[in-house]
Parts: structure tokens; sequence; C-alpha cells
């Protein structure tokens, strides 16, 4: 099958090169910080009330904002699957393994929780601290956002804490996530037209699979995921530079060959590029973090970043990790290295193109100018640092 025939659900190469795509964000980042300054007293009293717990160190307001952001997102996605009483019983049950420390089912059996063949009805505007519950319950059951979770129960809590103020500021919050939501179709619409005939057409087809719920996010996840790494990327630019040293990992399907052809060498969870095949994206991007004088490793799945980041040969401290991914994973990644403990700098994919996606895979590929603009903009910081 082609390309046309088999389209991906997202790409930052609509006409061309992907230089429109990243000007395009950096626009809708910057109009939702100042369209976010009218939830600055919710999120300012959030800050404090993390001060005040010190449960982690404290973060900037841009990053509180867009946690708050994600909240109303995920709310809007998923609210309506969370309150549906018919798998409420399910959800807990499964929700509860989970939390015990049980890992996430990888037999497809979790996808129950979706309703699939529904047409689809975002969360209504006004939900209260329960339906709030309900929300993070059906995310932990998922198994699909554990790291929106891990930043969404700090809100939670802070939210139960605030009486009856709560609904109202939760309320506000959905609001600004409507607002999100149909200003950054026009913003970033071009680039995730593929999404809902994938979510409508394709997914209902393929019955339920490991990779159901992973595949299941809708268009303005994609959307706050780009202006989520934008944000992110902003906020993390300076402590990221200011590390000694600088790991680009790359995932398993920007190479140019299959497993079983590529010639990578194999270390524990990672794979060290050999420059086996001509035109390959982990080859470019190898060479092109090489030259700023970082190192380059790519992941075969998404758990082996998980377990990348705690691997010995990240000890010590003072790394900053360049993550690539495709749009539905990477703002959850960037939180992931976050709490690891390293200070991340993140790319997309130029479009989905793995076996998750599409019956006929294709290598993906990203923006190697984006990437060595952020690679030398620290190698010139540490550079200039050491004078």
């Amino acid at each position: 099958m082609d390309s046309a025939q088999d389209p991906p659900t997202y790409t930052l190469r609509p006409c061309g090169a992907p230089a429109q795509h990243a000007r395009d964000v950096a626009r809708l980042a910057d109009e939702v910080l100042a369209a976010g300054n009218a939830l600055r007293p919710i999120v300012e009293r959030y800050a404090r009330c993390v001060a005040t717990a010190a449960r982690e160190p404290v973060r900037s307001v841009s990053e509180y904002l867009l946690e708050a952001l994600a909240l109303g997102v995920l709310w809007r996605a998923r609210g309506t699957d969370a309150l549906r009483d018919a798998c409420r019983a399910g959800v807990d049950a499964l929700a509860a393994h989970r939390r015990a420390g049980g890992a996430r089912p990888r037999d497809g059996s979790n996808a129950f929780i979706l309703a699939l063949d529904a047409p689809f009805e975002p969360g209504h505007p006004s939900p209260t601290l329960h339906d709030l519950g309900r929300l993070v319950a059906w995310l932990v059951a998922s198994g699909e956002y554990d790291d929106e979770v891990a930043r969404l129960l700090g809100w939670r809590a802070y939210l139960a804490a605030r009486g009856r103020e709560a609904e109202a500021e939760l309320s506000e919050i959905v609001h600004f996530a409507t607002w999100f939501e149909a200003w950054s179709e026009r913003a970033l619409g071009i680039y995730t037209a593929g999404v809902d005939a994938f979510l409508a057409g394709v997914l209902p087809r393929r019955g339920r699979r490991e990779d159901t719920l992973q595949c299941a996010r809708r268009r303005v996840e994609y959307h706050l995921g780009m202006v989520g790494a934008e944000i992110l990327n902003r906020a993390w630019r300076a402590p990221f530079a200011r590390c000694r040293r600088h790991v680009v990992v790359m995932p398993g399907c920007m190479r140019a060959r299959d497993d079983a052809a590529c010639s990578a060498e194999r270390t524990g969870v990672d794979l060290r590029c050999t420059a086996c095949a001509a035109g390959c994206a982990v080859r470019g991007a190898t060479a092109a973090a090489r030259r700023a004088g970082a190192e380059a490793v790519a992941v075969v799945h998404g758990s082996d970043f998980s377990r990348f980041l705690g691997s010995p040969e990240l000890a010590g401290g003072d790394v900053g990790i360049v993550g690539i991914a495709c749009v539905p994973g990477l703002l959850g990644a960037g939180w992931r290295a976050r709490a690891a403990g390293f200070p991340a700098q993140c790319v997309l994919l130029d479009a989905s193109g793995c076996e998750h996606w599409r019956d006929s895979p294709v290598p993906t590929s990203i923006d190697v100018a984006a990437l060595r603009r952020i690679l030398e903009a620290s190698r010139v910081q540490l550079e200039t640092s050491a004078a």
C-alpha cells in the first residue's frame, strides 16, 4: 500500500519543509502564554501550594500553565469516556491494579474503556471534583497517560483543598482548553488533517489491540503535544544548555532498515548507529549530534526510553536529553525525562510512520536543522562558560 492510500495521522511537511510548522507552533505558543494570563491567579496559587507542600522543586509559571491546559484538554478529550457507566467498574478495577504496581495489559483487553464506535462527545464544560476523579481513574486505567497523571495529581490535590472555589476554577481551566481546541485547529489543523479519519475509520476496524489506546488520542491532544513541546523547550533551554553532557535519544522507527537488517551496536536497551545505510535518518541525526559534541542513541520501544533514563550510562547527573518522538508521545516523554532529573529538549518526528499508525510502515525522519540548532546553542554556551 502506498503512502497516498495509507496516510499518516499527522505530518509536519504537508507542503514541503517543516520550517513553517515551527513558526506556526511558536506563534501559537506565544498566544497560549498570552491568553493564559487569564488563569494566572489560579496558576500562581497552585505554584504557592507546590512550594508549601515541598513535594518537588517549584517549576516556572509557563510549565504550570501548560499543566492546567493539559488538564482541560484531557477532560475535553476523555471526560465522556471517563463518565461512562458501562465501564465504570472495569475502569476502577484496572486503575486499582495499576496503582498497586500492576503492569499495563499488553493484550488489548484494556481497550474496553474506549467507546470506539460511538460518535465523539467532548467532556462537558463544568466538571465537578468527582468528575475529575473519574478522569484520573480512566487515565490511570488506560496505561497511556502515566506521565500526564503524574503532573495532574498535584492539581487534583490543590483543587480538593479549594473548597467552594474548586469547581469554578476547574471550569475556568476547561474554558481555556475549549478556546485552545478551537484556536489550535485553525493554527495547526493543516498538520493533523489525518487524525479524525484515522479515529473514525481505521481504529474501529482494527479491533482491540495492544496499541488501541496508544493510537486513540484526539486531534486536540496532538495540538497540545506540539505546543507543549515548544513551551517546555523554552522553559528548560537554559538548564539543558548548562549540562556538560548531551544525549540525543531517537526512536527505532527512524532507521532505514528493519531490526533484523540494521547493524547498530546494541548496548543494554539502546542502539548505537554504525552508519550501515545511506539516507538513514538515525545516521544523519547521529552525525549531527557528534559534530556538536553530543552522543546519540536509538531505542526500539517507548518503554526502552524509560529504562534508558534509569541506566548506568546516565548515572552521575549533569546530562541533558534531546528526546525525539512522534507527537502523541512527546509531551509525556519530556515530563518523564524531567522527573528523572534530566533537563530535556524535544524534537518532533516529521510524521507518524510506524506500524502503530500505518498498515504499511515507512521510516520516519526529523528536521535535522532543528536538532542542530538545539545542540549548537548548548555547545556555544558551554564554550562561553568555560572561557
